[in-house]
């Protein structure tokens, strides 16, 4: 009995030992760890630029470019944050640093996410949350954090995974994924004034009165998508159904303007995702809309 309560100790300290070598690494290695670190410990900043959005804004939007026209700029983007979570990332900064000039929120295409009640990304709860160290060993970080593991995965067995960079919080992969797909007519339907007022869209109008009451302009914009799901509706003017506030969102994703300057078999990272040569181009239209 003695050795069988021995081994399950021995056991449990193992287990408890990966669990914190793990968490550990995770900064080291991982894209969204390491840059939501350092996006944390940001202390009496003066970025005059935000970006905030899921992974289709960390890799299509390069926040070097628009430093260099607009002054300095940061991609707070991580994969899988919900608004909710780039609600808290603002937040938290704007607590611990200067207002910056203008926030730039981008959205997934509109016709296939926020539809559902908001989620903290595991990672932003992880820096973000007070107590975080003890929480993440509560929720066991190889079981919370599993997905990670087949990112490390694609870096081990991917040049182009090896080789991409971080740089202004916005991760830079020159792979390149040809769009094949083809304009699909049943993408025709723009969305209503109901559509952002949906319980998804709730950190959006927050996001919104945060930066209404520290004087920082705050854009829009709906990032672009392969063919299949591009569409040809204009920039959406809707309005809060509570507050009656206002907000104009640009639609990237529109076929015939700023998605007609992304090379199908050039510029894609994945069927959401752009890669640096994309970005490029999208982040000049980005910064054309905004110095106006």
């Amino acid at each position: 009995m003695k050795k069988f309560l021995l081994f399950i100790g021995g056991l449990f300290i193992a287990f408890f030992l990966v669990n914190v070598l793990y968490l550990l690494l995770l900064p080291a290695v991982d894209w969204d760890f390491g840059k939501t670190k350092e996006a944390h410990q940001f202390k009496n900043k003066g970025l005059k630029i935000l970006v905030f959005g899921n992974s289709a804004s960390l890799d299509g939007i390069n926040t070097q470019m628009l430093s260099a026209s607009f002054g300095d700029a940061y991609n707070f983007s991580v994969g899988g944050a919900s608004l909710q979570s780039n609600y808290i990332q603002l937040q938290s900064y704007l607590l611990h640093n200067q207002a910056p000039q203008k926030v730039l929120l981008f959205l997934s295409s509109a016709h296939i996410q926020y539809q559902a009640t908001n989620e903290v990304n595991p990672i932003i709860d992880y820096y973000y949350s007070p107590g975080n160290t003890f929480k993440a060993m509560k929720d066991i970080p190889t079981f919370k954090f599993r997905w990670l593991f087949l990112e490390w995965v694609k870096k081990i067995i991917s040049p182009n995974h090896r080789a991409a960079t971080i740089i202004k919080g916005q991760l830079s992969i020159k792979n390149i994924v040809p769009d094949n797909s083809v304009v699909n007519a049943k993408v025709d339907t723009c969305n209503s004034q109901a559509f952002y007022n949906n319980k998804g869209y709730y950190y959006m109008w927050q996001i919104l009165q945060l930066c209404k009451q520290k004087g920082i302009q705050l854009q829009v914009f709906e990032m672009p998508c392969w063919k299949e799901v591009q569409d040809n509706c204009g920039n959406y003017h809707i309005k809060n159904i509570a507050t009656n506030d206002s907000l104009q969102i640009i639609n990237l994703n529109n076929a015939t303007t700023y998605a007609a300057v992304l090379n199908p078999q050039q510029d894609w990272l994945s069927r959401n995702h752009l890669n640096y040569y994309g970005a490029i181009k999208i982040t000049n239209a980005v910064a054309t809309i905004i110095a106006k």
